[in-house]
């Protein structure tokens, strides 16, 4: 994406609203340059923020020993590839499988990630990662859910039987990471057990209402 000079200057100063579209799945979508780092946003909700991304670089920071061995990567719930530019940021060019229901977000995403993935590895996928999941043959070194309806997880990220088929997508010792937004105590108690039910080494991660679970298969 071709973004000239002038703007990336006026963004430290104030975001600028480079595009706004509207979706089946979203009301309203911003592309928004803050700090010459391109966000997607919607009317209440941040879905990616570039390499500063928080929760994957707080993700990746804490493994970040293992990531040499991560080769394939599937990332359900796509925003605008924070994922592939933050691992390409550490020197890590893995194979990345990029899946969202929203096709003007795949379009987006496709259009920014030309500039961002060095080895070009990629592969985005419009579909509904409940039904992703079930056709997917691959298996991967990492599966990252970052799915959310505005501030909300979707229930059936957390239920059990997705959890399981995405535990099944990963190669052994594979890695697995869920970034969840806690709403109430009761109800994050619940998704940690179903985790707890499913994967090994389970580690939380707390940014505000933010917890990143890191997971071992």
């Amino acid at each position: 994406m071709k973004i000239a000079e002038y703007t990336r200057v006026l963004s430290y100063v104030f975001p600028i609203v480079l595009r706004r579209g509207s979706s089946a799945y979203n009301p309203l979508l911003e592309l928004i340059l803050y700090r010459n780092q391109l966000q997607l946003a919607t009317e209440d909700a941040l879905y990616s923020d570039g390499k500063r991304y928080r929760p994957l670089v707080m993700a990746f920071n804490s493994i970040r020993e293992r990531l040499v061995n991560v080769q394939q990567v599937l990332a359900l719930g796509t925003g605008i590839g924070s994922i592939v530019q933050i691992l390409n940021k550490m020197g890590h060019y893995p194979s990345f499988t990029l899946v969202d229901k929203d096709s003007m977000i795949i379009d987006w995403a496709s259009e920014i990630l030309k500039d961002f993935s060095a080895n070009k590895n990629l592969t985005l996928v419009c579909a509904d990662a409940a039904d992703y999941i079930d056709i997917a043959e691959r298996k991967y070194d990492m599966v990252v859910i970052d799915i959310f309806n505005s501030r909300v997880v979707p229930q059936f990220v957390t239920g059990t039987a997705f959890l399981e088929k995405c535990r099944r997508r990963l190669n052994p010792g594979g890695i697995f990471i869920l970034n969840y937004i806690v709403s109430d105590e009761p109800g994050w108690q619940e998704v940690y057990a179903n985790l707890e039910n499913v994967f090994h080494s389970i580690r939380v991660l707390s940014n505000d209402m933010n917890r990143i679970i890191v997971a071992t298969a």
